[in-house]
């Protein structure tokens, strides 16, 4: 808990987001070290990136909706596997599945709109 120090004004210090933020500091503190450590010139470096950025965004995109595609799917899976195996069981191994379906429905409804961009051009 010590080390949660806000790099951030405004952030109270000790909180799990000064944490998250501390965290992201030293990670990129250790890349930036790395870099000049192997010759490379952290301005060169930026410069790079941005001019990569239109192809990293792109990627970022795809790999953002797949995982949401894939988190959806998941979900109506369950719900579907869910209610084969309740008309498939002996009907004295029933029990109540209306809790396991709504849990599921939730997940996928969450995922819909987490990714309200999945049916949105990538532009």
């Amino acid at each position: 808990m010590f080390w949660r120090i806000s790099p951030l004004e405004g952030v109270r210090t000790g909180s799990s987001l000064a944490g998250c933020l501390m965290f992201m500091v030293m990670i990129f503190t250790i890349v930036a070290v790395v870099l000049v450590a192997l010759g490379f010139d952290l301005g060169e470096v930026d410069l790079w990136l941005e001019a990569q950025g239109g192809w990293l965004d792109f990627v970022g995109r795809i790999a953002f909706r797949i995982g949401i595609w894939l988190v959806f799917l998941f979900s109506v899976l369950c719900c579907v596997v869910i209610v084969w195996a309740r008309f498939t069981e002996a009907k004295e191994d029933r029990g109540s599945i209306w809790g396991s379906i709504g849990g599921f429905v939730l997940f996928a409804i969450v995922a819909w709109f987490c990714s309200a961009s999945l049916f949105a051009p990538l532009y």
